[in-house]
């Protein structure tokens, strides 16, 4: 959660690194032509402003956020993201513009990777959300439902249906329903 200045510029700064690069001539030219990556930036940036805002006291917080979570949410519909405040750690990336649905009480660790066409949710009304480590990577269309947990460093496959808890680091889920198929990964 980002409760301060310095850690909302940490964030960022880390974050803009993971899409562009160190320098600032390839976010400059992907804004020049609107890239794709350029578009998924700009909602990361917003939610992270939306994240400080909401978790700093006081009215120009309050004004702010209801500014930064409004121009989230619309950003969020033109790239198909449903992505709350306070879900995910430092290091989000998300590699295509696609349906991504995470529920408000899901927690996910830092350097998350999603693919796109992804769920992150409960299984219900009142019911609790998946809690993901560090180091997740999420394959395209893949879902992770229910009242689980996923390991640091697990790598869930295209289209995998996780319903149960994967305790092993880093390994590698896929299936319908999602079955552990090897052990460490490289990353």
């Amino acid at each position: 959660m980002i409760r301060s200045r310095k850690e909302l510029k940490e964030y960022l700064a880390f974050e803009r690194s993971l899409y562009f690069g160190d320098g600032w001539a390839a976010l400059f030219q992907a804004r020049l032509l609107g890239s794709k990556m350029y578009r998924i930036w700009k909602f990361i940036r917003t939610l992270r402003h939306a994240e400080y805002h909401k978790n700093c006291g006081g009215l120009r917080h309050h004004i702010a956020f209801a500014w930064y979570h409004r121009r989230k949410y619309s950003l969020g519909i033109r790239l198909g993201f449903e992505i709350p405040e306070n879900c995910f750690g430092k290091g989000l990336m998300i590699y295509h513009i696609a349906p991504i649905v995470v529920n408000e009480d899901a927690r996910i660790g830092e350097d998350c990777r999603i693919t796109g066409n992804c769920c992150i949710g409960n299984t219900g009304a009142q019911t609790p959300s998946p809690v993901l480590g560090s180091r997740v990577t999420l394959g395209w269309g893949c879902s992770v439902i229910g009242n689980i947990r996923v390991a640091d460093g697990v790598i869930v496959g295209a289209g995998c249906v996780v319903t149960k808890s994967v305790e092993q680091k880093g390994a590698h889920v896929a299936g319908v329903p999602g079955r552990i198929l090897s052990g460490a990964s490289t990353r």
